[in-house]
């Protein structure tokens, strides 16, 4: 928990019965977080310009990348052996990022989108499971009460891509009320009956997966069978496939203490999002959001492309990730837009607390589809994964 916010007992609330309705009574929620958060909002101490960074970081320099994308030969068939022997023994799960809030596609699940058209068996989760059934590692995959519903129904549908039943493991992010600027919960507004419930409470950005994955008895599953490290990766970059040279320059990093490896790519201009940049002489990943005003994205070329591979001692271990207030504008029932607020947190701010490697990757590792033009842009590439999944589009 961030400095100055104190925890605060879940009776402190002024609203403990109309928090939560019943059709999400079975998420994980924190009540004692969520008033903590909600006060601190209301006091002044969680704002977006108290999110930034008060001194400018540095640029990192090129030798605190590795490259991966322009190996020599020998190189990449070395780093192509030790994955592939790391995921014979068992050694390696894939975690996909399966959850958020369903808004970008008109109010559908994008997992259960097609990515070639007039075919609903080739969606996101299809295409991005049966890559990984190919590669036979445990498969964990991470919903929220937004879009766990519907992927169910889904996955029902397409008998998890090839998936062995023995190797699917779920797990759902935890769930927060959206809050007025003054720290209101929504749902205690006396309207809010009016509401869905996609209007009323937030997933807690994939921060939240560092948690849930663990409180969940996720991560004591994966060591059971000894699985030691997890590629974690969205749902909609179906790039970012299982690839063994990749995981073996992980594995190099490793060899150097490190417990994260981040898939980085160059910066180019329609990306937004996430940098690495030193901090304290330390490299990290850093939103946007969190740069000093006036910063120039330019002097930091390298991108993040949420494509983690993180040790499982890592995600055992809970670390203090800053919550962030985050703006957006809700329209009500009577045709009026009101100003809310969800509290979320990155994953990327792991890196802040754990010794972090850095990987410059091939961009065809990094295709993120997060809209609609996106996908029809995009659709050659993606029949192509599709086939290199082992499905026929």
């Amino acid at each position: 928990m961030p400095a100055g916010i104190a925890p605060v007992a879940p009776s402190a609330s002024r609203y403990p019965a109309r928090v939560l309705r019943p059709s999400v009574a079975d998420a994980a929620f924190d009540a004692a977080q969520f008033t903590a958060l909600r006060e601190a909002l209301a006091r002044g101490d969680l704002s977006p310009e108290r999110a930034r960074l008060t001194v400018r970081p540095a640029p990192v320099p090129a030798d605190a990348l590795f490259e991966t994308a322009d190996l020599a030969v020998e190189d990449r068939a070395r780093l192509r052996r030790r994955g592939e022997q790391a995921i014979a023994a068992g050694k390696v799960a894939a975690l996909v990022l399966n959850g958020g809030m369903a808004t970008r596609f008109g109010g559908v699940v994008k997992g259960v989108v097609p990515v070639v058209a007039g075919r609903p068996d080739l969606s996101f989760l299809a295409v991005k499971l049966a890559g990984l059934a190919r590669a036979r590692v445990p498969v964990v995959l991470m919903h929220s009460f937004a879009t766990a519903a519907a992927t169910a129904e889904h996955l029902a549908a397409i008998d998890w891509a090839g998936v062995e039943a023995a190797d699917r493991l779920e797990f759902s992010q935890s769930i927060l009320p959206r809050v007025l600027p003054d720290g209101t919960p929504l749902p205690a507004l006396l309207d809010a009956d009016a509401l869905a419930d996609t209007h009323l409470y937030a997933a807690p950005g994939h921060g939240d997966t560092l948690r849930r994955v663990r409180d969940s008895g996720v991560v004591d599953a994966l060591a059971a069978r000894g699985v030691e490290h997890v590629l974690v990766s969205n749902v909609d970059n179906l790039g970012a496939t299982l690839d063994p040279a990749v995981l073996g320059a992980h594995l190099d990093a490793v060899d150097r203490a490190a417990a994260m490896s981040v898939e980085v790519v160059l910066r180019e201009p329609a990306d937004a999002g996430g940098c690495v940049a030193a901090v304290d002489g330390k490299p990290v990943i850093l939103e946007a959001f969190r740069l000093p005003p006036g910063t120039d994205l330019a002097d930091f070329p390298h991108f993040n492309t949420n494509t983690l591979w993180i040790s499982l001692a890592a995600l055992r271990a809970p670390q203090p990730l800053t919550w962030f207030p985050v703006r957006r504008a809700l329209e009500w029932p009577d045709g009026s837009t009101r100003d809310i607020v969800q509290f979320e947190q990155l994953i990327g701010q792991l890196s802040e607390f754990v010794p972090t490697a850095y990987l410059l990757v091939d961009r065809d590792r990094f295709l993120p589809i997060k809209t609609r033009e996106d996908l029809a842009d995009a659709a050659p590439r993606l029949a192509d994964l599709a086939r290199a999944a082992g499905l026929q589009p």
